[in-house]
């Protein structure tokens, strides 16, 4: 079982990184992490043709028996269980679509995972990899694949593909797709250019809706909805905690699972409303499940064989081969509304747990979300998946081979649908209302003596929209692995980017302290003139931008934090290609190759809501709280890395609402921010 731990304490973590990691949080790559890399990396390219015969997994894959290296797995059971599947002809058909919302696929992925994480050494993980790679489903290869690099000790720190470099067809419309199709085909028809030996071509890609006859003001919103990186970073937030994962399978922290799924999609939420306001758009849209949903789904996307994503058409009811499903739904809601009511929920033994508790919003969390770690999944259900399952309007199929998944039934096409932000402003809606019930913080609980923000100045707020371009060589086929890596297909987007700017912190303490100091992003309304109903009503809109560790001296504290800095935000994934090239150079010699504890994390172009030219007016909130040696660590997550945790309440202290004779706490402090869009 592995052997880290996701919460640690700050001091064993400090002593442990300055044994691997050097001052810019980088370490020097030795040669058995060099090779072990480029293969984990080479099995996800081209992931869909299992006829490459010239690449090195293929011989591997070839000539490797499950039966005959059985002792080299720990679990034999799944061994002999996947073996015997196989032999049967029993795997989902490989044209088919995966989905982890399908029972049976699902079962089959959990399997291969399980043959996977179970695998003695590297090179039994490798060699399965390889079986795999070349006889599985690509979607069951790539979902149990990249969840096993994910959490055994012998892939720590290595890299993926970005998940819109392995399937580009879920992040760029059939157009892009079959473009890029052409020019492979042509062999150099279009806009092509040589450059060290390369093939290169570029497609100029637009939004999935450019072809819709018509347009609403909601395709505003698109620039964010259809971000690649945004998207991806949703597809790896639910892979590294999926719901069918058992934490202490894998050492997670049931509780650190259940606030992530709580801040994470909260966050996302705020985020989304943030740039509403940008767009000129109102609330979120409420819907009644019971009444036609106004927020519609088109795209001209279609999944890698062929098949059409499924389309929602504006103002449509629940198809009636739903309602059975609906009617399970109600009653999960009803229950979950009872146990936030209550104050208890009933685990599957019939006891009563309290959930007002410090373990209480994980509980929720767990059961909201249905996955295994819930207290009681047979009575309050899969309430995320069946919801998904409901509005994505998905078709009946007759067997799994013939499911077609909905948008919200795929993780890196869910945010793209309007649907999924009205789906989870709805069960955001059961978290605030347990929030609501929680008593007020008390002014202890929120002072921190003798420390005031004086003030904080901010350079000015620009973003602006710039060129973004995506390796897109997965979409096409290739006639063997050396030309596939001799050849670039980039696909070309107008994205949201942002300048770079400073906060300025002056800071007053009457000693020596060290403290964490946040800063959240909001909305600003005119007809709100005091601070204090800010938080009292908007609370739950706003989002965190950073979190970092000071060091406070007696007196004044002038203190500069770049927006670059933001543990909370990394830069894009550098491209497969440019990755690739680093890689073959550390290893023939010619230069090192430096990784870090972090690969994949929320994009920093997405720091700041979009604005206008004519800027619009945000509230910045600003809190400074003692860092408390006993409840202060760092979490460590798969792919995503460390982040400082302050051991509060995800959020805090915007985690529940506030009220206004709490607002004269001098280590609180409000300022008012334009955000301007310009042409870059």
């Amino acid at each position: 079982m592995l052997k880290f731990v996701l919460l640690l304490a700050l001091g064993a973590i400090c002593a442990a990184q300055g044994l691997k990691f050097e001052q810019d949080g980088t370490r020097t790559a030795d040669m058995e992490f060099l090779h072990r890399q480029k293969k984990i990396f080479e099995l996800l390219l081209y992931v869909r043709q299992n006829d490459l015969s010239d690449a090195e997994f293929y011989d591997i894959g070839r000539n490797y028996n499950l039966e005959s290296n059985i002792e080299m797995y720990n679990n034999k059971d799944s061994v002999q269980q996947f073996n015997w599947w196989y032999k049967q002809g029993s795997l989902l058909n490989s044209k088919a679509l995966f989905s982890l919302y399908n029972p049976e696929n699902l079962y089959e992925m959990n399997q291969l995972f399980e043959l996977f994480y179970s695998a003695k050494d590297f090179q039994t993980f490798y060699k399965t990899a390889c079986w795999a790679r070349l006889n599985v489903n690509d979607g069951v290869f790539v979902a149990a694949f990249t969840i096993a690099v994910f959490y055994r000790n012998d892939c720590k720190y290595m890299r993926l593909p970005a998940m819109y470099e392995i399937y580009p067809n879920l992040y760029y419309s059939l157009n892009v797709i079959q473009e890029a199709q052409n020019l492979k085909m042509s062999k150099g028809c279009g806009a092509n250019f040589a450059f060290d030996n390369r093939e290169q071509y570029m497609v100029y890609a637009n939004y999935t809706n450019a072809y819709i006859p018509f347009a609403d003001e909601e395709s505003r919103m698109d620039y964010f909805m259809e971000d690649p990186s945004i998207n991806a970073y949703y597809y790896y937030f639910r892979q590294i905690f999926s719901f069918w994962l058992s934490s202490d399978y894998v050492g997670m922290s049931k509780e650190l699972r259940g606030k992530l799924y709580y801040y994470n999609h909260q966050q996302l939420l705020a985020k989304y409303y943030l740039e509403r306001m940008s767009n000129g758009l109102g609330e979120i849209e409420d819907f009644d499940w019971y009444k036609p949903i106004s927020s519609g789904y088109f795209s001209n996307m279609m999944y890698s064989n062929g098949i059409a994503v499924p389309q929602r058409s504006q103002y449509s009811a629940i198809p009636f081969y739903k309602n059975k499903y609906l009617n399970s739904l109600t009653a999960f809601e009803y229950r979950i509304s009872e146990a936030i009511d209550s104050g208890y929920l009933v685990d599957a033994e019939g006891k009563k747990v309290n959930i007002y508790s410090p373990e209480g919003l994980y509980m929720l969390a767990n059961v909201i979300e249905g996955n295994v770690d819930s207290c009681n999944k047979k009575f309050y259900g899969m309430y995320d998946a069946l919801a998904r399952d409901i509005l994505g309007f998905s078709f009946n199929y007759r067997d799994r081979n013939q499911m077609i998944p909905s948008s919200l039934q795929c993780y890196s096409t869910s945010m793209r649908d309007r649907a999924f932000y009205s789906l989870y402003k709805k069960i955001m809606s059961y978290f605030f209302r347990y929030k609501k019930y929680q008593p007020m913080y008390s002014q202890a609980e929120l002072q921190f003596e003798g420390v005031k923000i004086e003030s904080v100045d901010i350079d000015k707020l620009r973003t602006y929209f710039d060129n973004c371009d995506t390796i897109i060589n997965n979409a096409v086929s290739v006639e063997n692995f050396k030309r596939g890596e001799s050849l670039t297909i980039k696909a070309r987007r107008l994205c949201l980017n942002y300048q770079p700017f400073s906060y300025k912190f002056n800071i007053n303490s009457d000693k020596e302290s060290k403290a964490i100091i946040k800063i959240f992003l909001g909305p600003y309304f005119e007809e709100e003139s005091q601070d204090f109903y800010y938080l009292q009503k908007y609370y739950n809109y706003f989002f965190e931008m950073d979190r970092f560790e000071v060091d406070l001296c007696a007196g004044a504290n002038n203190i500069v934090r770049k927006s670059s800095d933001s543990m909370l935000t990394m830069p894009d994934m550098m491209s497969m290609d440019q990755f690739m090239d680093k890689l073959d150079k550390a290893i023939s010699g010619s230069e090192p190759f430096k990784y870090s504890e972090r690969q994949f994390g929320f994009s920093s172009r997405f720091t700041l809501p979009k604005g206008s030219p004519d800027g619009i007016k945000y509230k910045m909130f600003f809190f400074i709280s003692p860092y408390e040696q006993n409840n202060a660590s760092y979490y460590q997550l798969p792919f995503f890395g460390k982040f400082l945790n302050d051991g509060k309440a995800p959020g805090f202290p915007l985690d529940r609402p506030l009220y206004g004779w709490n607002y004269t706490i001098p280590n609180m402090f409000f300022k008012n921010v334009i955000i301007y869009n310009t042409p870059k």
